[in-house]
C-alpha cells in the first residue's frame, strides 16, 4: 500500500520568526498543496530565521527524524549576505539536482529581469534507508505559485511537474496531482499506481469521452456493466465513450450494526440527515477528483468527461458538483441527493456547478425520501447550477426505469454535441 506523502514546509525569514510580520510563505504552500495533490499527505511546519546552521539543523531533522519525502523551503534565495538558504540545503545534500535552480530562474526571467540573481537550488538528501528532494522557492505567494505551476500558455512547466516522478524514483511514494493545475510527467514505462479497483470498459476505438458511474452501497460497478449500451440505445452518443465503474471500499455501516459493505461513506439513518460522516465524504470526494485527473492524464478533455451516480454514488456526484474548482462535462445524479448541506463543509462552492446537471429521483422511492432530493435541487439551484435539469419519476421507487434512461440520454446527446 502507497504510505502519506510527508512535506516538510519551511519558511525562512528573520522578521517573520521574530514576530515582526505575518509569515505568508507556509499558509500558501499549504493552499497550493491542497489544491494540487490528489491523494492524502501529512505536512511538518517550520518557521525560522536566516541563519545557516539553523536551517541546516531543520532540514536534517525534516529528512532524517521525520522522514518527509519532500522539503519546500521559501524565502533566503537571493544574494544579500543574510540569504543562505542554498548554501545550508547544499552543505547538508548528498548531490544535487541543477535542473529545479534553472527552471525556477527560467520562469521567473518571464517577470523579472532580476531572476538571474536567484540562487535557488533543488538538491537530495540520502540516508541509509531514506532519501528525500529538497527545493528552495521564492518568498512571495504569486511566486511560489507560478514556479511550481509554471507558464502553461507560454508552453513552460513548472517545477512540480517533475517531483512525483523524482519522488518515486529515489524510493518514496506516488504522488498524484490534478491536471488541471500540474500534469505530472511520468514516462509510458512507468507504472501508474492503481486508484480503485474499477471495472473499465474501452470503447471499440478511440475513446474520446469518458463516464465515472458511482454505483449505491452494497453493490459495485458491475451494476452498470451495460449502462452505457442502455443509454445507446435510447439515442445517447456514447460509442466512443469509455466507462470507469469504481468499486466502493468496504466499510463498516452503521444503520447496519455495523457490518461491512461497499460504500462510499458511512450511513446513520435513512429518515433523518442530522448525522453525517464528513470525513468519509470527502475522503471520497478525493478519489474523485483523482479519477477525473486519471481520464484527462488519458487524454480525454475535461469538458467530455462525465460524473455520474446512483443513489450514495449520486450523493457523491452531488457533492462533487458543488466542490470541484472548474467545470467538467456534467452530473448526472440519479435517487440520491446533495450531502452536507448547510454544513460548513458545503461552503466551497467551485465553479464546477456551472457545468450541466441531470437530477431524476422516483416519487415513490422509500429509501432516499423525494423530498430529500428535491431540497437538494433547490439547494443547487440557489448555488448557481442555472444548468441544472430535475426529473421525478410518478410510481418509481428506488431504482431506474426506461423513461429516466430516455431522459438522461437526451441529456447526454445534448451535451456531447
Amino acid at each position: 500500500m502507497n504510505k502519506n506523502t510527508r512535506i516538510g514546509l519551511v519558511s525562512i525569514s528573520d522578521r517573520a520568526s521574530q514576530g515582526t510580520y505575518k509569515d505568508l510563505g507556509i499558509p500558501s504552500l499549504k493552499d497550493w498543496l491542497k489544491k494540487v495533490i490528489l491523494n492524502p499527505f501529512e505536512v511538518e511546519e517550520r518557521l525560522i530565521p536566516d541563519d545557516k546552521e539553523t536551517i541546516k539543523a531543520v532540514l536534517k531533522e525534516l529528512v532524517d527524524e521525520k522522514k518527509c519525502d519532500l522539503v519546500l523551503t521559501t524565502g533566503g534565495t537571493g544574494p544579500a549576505r543574510r540569504d543562505v538558504t542554498p548554501d545550508a540545503t547544499l552543505e547538508i545534500a548528498t548531490r544535487e539536482v541543477p535542473g529545479f535552480g534553472e527552471q525556477m530562474r527560467r520562469i521567473s526571467s518571464v517577470f523579472v529581469p532580476t531572476a538571474i540573481l536567484s540562487r535557488q537550488v533543488g538538491a537530495l538528501r540520502e540516508t541509509e534507508d531514506h532519501a528525500a528532494l529538497i527545493i528552495n522557492l521564492p518568498g512571495q505567494p504569486k511566486a511560489i505559485a507560478e514556479t511550481l505551476e509554471g507558464l502553461p500558455a507560454k508552453g513552460v512547466n513548472g517545477v512540480f511537474a517533475a517531483v512525483p516522478y523524482c519522488i518515486e524514483l529515489i524510493g518514496g511514494p506516488t504522488i498524484e496531482t490534478d491536471a488541471t493545475y500540474v500534469k505530472a510527467f511520468r514516462p509510458k514505462s512507468a507504472k501508474r499506481p492503481e486508484i480503485i479497483d474499477s471495472l473499465i470498459l474501452e470503447p471499440e476505438g478511440k475513446a474520446d469521452s469518458a463516464i465515472i458511474m458511482l454505483h449505491g452501497l452494497g453493490a459495485d460497478g458491475s451494476d452498470f456493466g451495460h449502462f452505457r449500451e442502455e443509454l445507446i440505445a435510447s439515442g445517447a452518443p456514447l460509442e466512443s465513450t469509455r466507462m470507469v465503474l469504481p468499486n466502493a471500499p468496504y466499510i463498516p455501516i452503521s444503520m447496519n450494526n455495523g457490518y461491512e459493505m461497499r460504500g462510499w461513506f458511512d450511513l446513520y439513518s435513512l429518515e433523518s440527515r442530522d448525522r453525517e460522516d464528513a470525513e468519509g465524504i470527502k475522503k471520497t470526494f478525493q478519489l474523485i477528483r483523482r479519477l477525473i485527473s486519471e481520464e484527462e492524464s488519458k487524454g480525454i478533455p475535461r469538458d467530455r468527461i462525465f460524473l455520474g451516480g446512483f443513489s450514495q454514488g449520486c450523493c457523491m456526484t452531488l457533492y462533487a458538483a458543488v466542490q470541484l474548482d472548474k467545470p467538467i462535462g456534467g452530473f448526472f445524479g440519479l435517487s440520491g441527493y446533495l450531502p452536507l448541506i448547510d454544513k460548513e463543509e458545503v461552503e466551497h462552492v467551485g465553479s464546477a456547478n456551472k457545468s450541466p446537471i441531470f437530477i431524476g429521483y422516483g416519487e415513490e422511492d422509500s429509501v432516499v425520501p423525494p423530498a430529500f432530493t428535491q431540497i437538494s435541487v433547490s439547494y443547487l439551484r440557489k448555488l448557481g447550477a442555472d444548468k441544472l435539469s430535475a426529473h421525478g419519476y410518478p410510481g418509481l421507487q428506488h431504482s431506474i426505469d426506461l423513461d429516466e434512461i430516455g431522459d438522461l440520454a437526451d441529456f447526454l446527446a445534448t451535451v456531447l454535441r
